[in-house]
């Protein structure tokens, strides 16, 4: 079903695309219709009438075009709908001059200026295209190409009314002018013709094609006309009339081709850009040359001469011209092949380099695995008996330790009033020593057993976890009369409880610790979602610390007061950063001297059910 609508809508485009042309085709066939069977006087008023409604139907496709295309395109074909309403207003002059006041042929006249007015128009039009005022490099092909238009232009003026215009008994000043508006024709195509050679047309291509198209049949047209006016042989049913209604046509269908591919976008590939490119390089010196011969021959009949031998001199100038912008064009293509020949070369002489250079890297690559492979399986080991030496160090200190703190105790129930208070708190120092050195022992062994422990995921319900940890402070929180407040939101996660649990533990010891000097302690515990995941909060109004130390109290054995104000490893904060990394979260704390601390856990997205 897609594929009949995509093509029901192809066709749909299609129609819309080239519906101008057929309708111009249709108006030409019944124009030259009309024009065989009418006689001398209608076919007057058939070509007043065609030339009128053409050129008004044309000025408004062009000023309809100008308000549909992209903002550079807008002065050119707003200039061409200008050069258009000139010609109009120059017809209806005609017209009224043929028609109503009888005038055979009503030149020269004040409508001869609206109709060179078109020209002009016209070249300023094409000048104005953006292709045509892109800044390429002047080249000596462009220059060339200059010299072959030139040369054509004049070739032209002269075999098909230099001698005319000698011979004719027409006063000098009509003269003139019909010589500068020839001139000013046959230049419209030509600029045209150059415009289209020398410069890259991409969306324009086929719109500037026609326009091309068409100023070569009014140019060609125009000569015929003034070389029929110089001789008197001009005759109303002539098919030269249709030539203004062929040219005014195909302006029309460029009008309408550039406004569809504006509309729709249709830019051409580099490649179809230089197939045309080509395509024109091959096709314009012999477009030009046969120009020249087609008006040569046309002008047989009033060759002298001094016609001839200037005709001569100008082919001649323009073979020389050609030659020279081949040679250059061929120059410049061997200067390009030797640089792609030696780029080439350089491409297929860094190829092997870099071959060469992969098979090093992949060779240095291989031992460096290999290297890294033994010296990780060294660290292994080495690391493995590190664990074991300080597993087995850190667990034989503690029978030691207990024996130090029973022989301790031991020793002051026996000599019970015996010692002196010095004495006593010898003792009582010696037993707070061990018993804070096996602390310190347990620490130690918590820290090396969160790296040898695997991870163990399991879904947890977050509230149930954090009433845990509560409930184990939960007596010294009512003796202490401890404000509690607590805030879980009711979620399910896929963690590791225990290293969760630990790190809770020992946030929540901490808050309790450093507000025990506080009246009315308050503690709060938070676990809210955000948009990284969960954070989970615990807060105090304990004694709080300098931000500056953020980062230093969770290294470990770093502490910011001493033992007999707050007792501690040092350990705690450290075990709590290692739990939390281990799990895919982070941990941050924000504090104020006096008025409490705040520590955070952030536990990322993925560990929500």
């Amino acid at each position: 079903m897609q594929t009949v609508l995509a093509r029901a809508e192809g066709l749909s485009e299609a129609r819309g695309r080239w519906l101008p042309s057929y309708a111009w085709l249709a108006g030409l066939v019944g124009y030259l219709v009309a024009m065989v069977l009418a006689t001398d006087r209608v076919a007057i008023w058939i070509n007043d009438i065609a030339w009128t409604v053409v050129s008004a139907l044309t000025a408004w496709a062009c000023l309809r075009t100008s308000r549909r295309v992209e903002r550079a395109r807008r002065r050119a074909w707003l200039l061409f709908g200008l050069g258009c309403v000139s010609w109009l207003i120059g017809q209806l002059h005609w017209n009224y001059s043929q028609l109503i006041l009888g005038v055979g042929i009503p030149f020269p006249s004040i409508g001869q200026i609206f109709f060179s007015a078109f020209a002009l128009f016209w070249i300023a039009g094409v000048l104005l295209l953006p292709e045509s005022r892109e800044r390429a490099p002047f080249t000596f092909k462009h220059l060339g190409n200059i010299g072959l238009v030139t040369c054509c232009l004049l070739m032209t003026i002269v075999l098909g009314t230099l001698e005319p215009a000698l011979q004719s008994r027409v006063p000098g000043f009509y003269l003139v002018i019909a010589v500068v508006h020839t001139l000013l024709v046959a230049a419209t195509f030509l600029i045209a013709l150059y415009a289209l050679w020398t410069y890259r047309w991409s969306a324009s291509w086929l719109p500037m094609l026609l326009l091309v198209i068409a100023s070569g049949v009014y140019a060609v047209a125009n000569l015929i006309y003034a070389h029929s006016l110089l001789t008197n042989s001009y005759l109303a049913d002539d098919l030269l009339n249709a030539s203004w209604v062929v040219m005014f046509g195909l302006i029309a269908v460029a009008a309408h081709e550039q406004a569809w591919v504006s509309q729709h976008d249709r830019r051409e590939g580099p490649q179809g850009i230089l197939a045309h490119e080509r395509w024109l390089e091959a096709v314009i010196p012999a477009l030009l040359i046969i120009i020249m011969v087609v008006v040569a021959v046309g002008s047989s009949t009033t060759l002298s001469a001094r016609v001839i031998l200037s005709a001569a001199g100008l082919f001649i100038l323009f073979a020389i011209i050609l030659g020279v912008r081949e040679a250059w064009i061929q120059n410049e293509s061997q200067q390009l092949t030797r640089k792609l020949v030696a780029t080439n070369e350089q491409l297929q002489s860094a190829n092997v380099e870099l071959r060469l250079s992969e098979a090093r890297y992949r060779e240095l690559a291989t031992a460096l695995e290999q290297r890294v492979s033994e010296r990780t399986n060294e660290l292994k080991r080495a690391y493995d008996e590190l664990e074991g030496f300080s597993y087995a160090v850190a667990h034989d200190l503690k029978a030691p330790l207990r024996a130090i703190n029973g022989f301790a105790h031991l020793f002051e129930a026996e000599m019970d009033g015996q010692l002196s208070p010095q004495a006593r708190e010898h003792l009582a120092r010696i037993r707070n020593g061990s018993l804070r050195m096996a602390t310190l022992i347990d620490d130690l062994l918590a820290y090396s057993h969160i790296d040898r422990r695997g991870l163990q995921s399991s879904v947890v319900a977050l509230p149930d976890l954090i009433d845990s940890v509560l409930l184990q402070y939960a007596d010294e929180v009512q003796r202490r009369h401890v404000q509690l407040s607590v805030q879980v939101e009711p979620l399910r996660l896929r963690i590791d409880a225990e290293g969760l649990l630990l790190a809770l533990r020992n946030l929540f010891e901490n808050a309790l610790k450093y507000t025990r000097d506080r009246q009315h302690a308050h503690i709060e515990v938070k676990a809210l979602r955000n948009d990284l995941g969960v954070v989970l909060t615990v807060a105090d109004n304990g004694i709080g610390f300098e931000m500056e130390y953020h980062d230093h109290i969770f290294k470990i054995f770093q502490r910011l007061h001493r033992d007999d104000q707050y007792p501690g490893t040092g350990i705690g904060l450290a075990l709590v950063r290692k739990a939390v990394e281990r799990i895919g979260g982070r941990v941050w704390a924000q504090s104020r001297p006096g008025e409490g601390a705040t520590f955070n856990i952030q536990l990322p997205k993925s560990a929500m059910v």
